[in-house]
């Protein structure tokens, strides 16, 4: 995949985007979860998403791809995420914000593990180290 050197690339633009909104998430859960039960924020964090899926079918004109494998993996990474966010809000009502979202932040270390294991991606010397190091990071925070 090549890129314009001249021009910011576009997939890290969502990514931006991306840091920007789940940061905004996390600093609005823990003040939510001081209101709220982790099964209510669930509920009501569930009911928030209902405008932006809106907002999405009507620019797709109401028309979604039938594909099994498509609405599998989707329903399955809406439950996975349901049950992830459900713990992050019962571990903020127990821990602070500053200590919570970055160990849960460590997820994509268990999403490398199982592309390698599943999907036989490579990694090398310096990613391994880098997982080491992120899941060294966990016994530095809850010092």
């Amino acid at each position: 995949m090549q890129t314009d050197r001249r021009h910011f690339p576009v997939w890290l633009w969502y990514a931006l985007l991306c840091i920007f909104w789940w940061g905004l998430w996390g600093f609005l859960s823990k003040i939510g979860s001081a209101a709220a039960s982790p099964l209510q924020m669930q509920i009501l964090f569930t009911l928030g998403m209902l405008p932006v899926a809106g907002g999405m079918l009507l620019q797709m004109r109401w028309k979604l791809d039938r594909d099994r494998g498509g609405v599998t993996y989707g329903i399955l990474c809406g439950v996975a995420t349901g049950l992830g966010t459900l713990g992050y809000y019962a571990a903020l009502r127990e821990q602070n914000v500053s200590l919570v979202t970055p160990v849960t932040g460590l997820f994509p270390v268990l999403t490398v593990i199982l592309a390698f294991v599943v999907l036989h991606e490579r990694l090398n010397k310096v990613q391994i180290g880098g997982m080491l190091l992120a899941l060294a990071s966990i016994v530095i925070f809850s010092i």
